[in-house]
């Protein structure tokens, strides 16, 4: 089975447009002798460095997509990287996104609750909870004490 890879390449700003091509296509080439199969190349496009990489701080973009099945990667990342007009190069394996079949996936979708029955609800849990009735018992007689004290200060 053939492992998908990505090639991403800065080249250096400072060559021209046939150069960066020539650097595309020998790339390109170095692939397919090496026994993998370019599946796409993004076309170059100028950015602007976070930090500065030999002394250059823009560099030209280029990402090539490709199948390989020869295990030697180190061999084929080296022989790219020793193009002095190549600044930086960073090899990766393609990450393959797992798709879940519409009949797997759920789906959940929420009623809509009428406010007369959250009402319910509500009334159903405070008059059940034997606890509520005795905090309300001893609020009532909370209030009656501070009505007592008052008319004692009087």
């Amino acid at each position: 089975m053939n492992n998908k890879y990505e090639l991403i390449c800065l080249v250096s700003s400072k060559i021209d447009e046939i150069e960066r091509d020539t650097i595309i296509e020998n790339i390109n080439k170095l692939i397919k002798e090496k026994g993998g199969d370019t599946i796409e190349t993004t076309p170059a496009s100028e950015i602007t460095l976070g930090y500065a990489i030999k002394k250059e701080n823009n560099a030209q973009l280029v990402v090539f997509k490709f199948e390989y099945i020869n295990s030697d990667l180190a061999g084929l990342k080296k022989e790219i990287e020793d193009d002095k007009r190549m600044l930086r190069c960073f090899l990766r394996k393609e990450l393959v996104k797992k798709i879940i079949p519409s009949s797997r996936r759920t789906t959940s979708k929420s009623k809509k609750v009428e406010l007369k029955d959250i009402d319910k609800k509500i009334e159903e849990i405070f008059s059940s909870a034997p606890a509520s009735s005795v905090l309300e018992e001893k609020a009532s007689s909370t209030a009656s004490e501070i009505d007592i004290k008052k008319n004692e200060s009087k």
